[in-house]
């Protein structure tokens, strides 16, 4: 994101890893079926199965669930600035969205219990004019929402103190 003249980044991040806890979990385990195939099919038969094909495919499993997980986390980016919020995923198809602070007119924080045990949470922000579907502000998987929140009502009492 380009930083406008006289504008500064109050707040950068990506979701964090933690938000993707379950998804981790859910796949590895889905990733180890192939092992657990073999160990049957060695416990249920007097001839033992070729390993390697067996290996491979839990390998596989592995490397696409912790790559796309990863991919997922790197290639979203949340930006707050004094003046903006700037949402930006994709890496092949890129969608980018900004808003002005100045539009906020109502945040919420939603955690399930979960997430509140991690520490971390979705913020929503409802701007004014935006009720289309692509107008959708949602931080998803922060690290302390209170503490953005907090940096944003910050940011836009500055403003209003400043007559902006």
């Amino acid at each position: 994101m380009d930083v406008l003249q006289g504008e500064t980044v109050a707040w950068q991040g990506h979701p964090s890893w933690k938000a993707l806890l379950l998804y981790f979990v859910k796949y590895t385990l889905i990733s180890l079926i192939p092992i657990a195939v073999w160990v049957a099919i060695d416990k249920g038969t007097s001839s033992r199965p070729g390993l390697t094909i067996f290996l491979a495919l839990t390998f596989c499993g592995l490397v696409l669930t912790y790559g796309i997980g990863w991919i997922r986390r790197v290639t979203t980016r949340y930006t707050i600035t004094s003046s903006r919020i700037h949402i930006r995923t994709g890496i092949v198809s890129r969608r980018e969205h900004s808003t002005q602070l100045s539009r906020i007119q109502n945040v919420n924080v939603n955690q399930s219990l979960f997430e509140r045990l991690l520490g971390i949470g979705d913020i929503d922000w409802d701007t004014a004019g935006t009720e289309e579907a692509g107008a959708d502000f949602t931080l998803r998987g922060i690290d302390d929402p209170s503490n953005v929140v907090r940096i944003v009502d910050e940011r836009l009492h500055a403003s209003t103190s400043q007559g902006v």
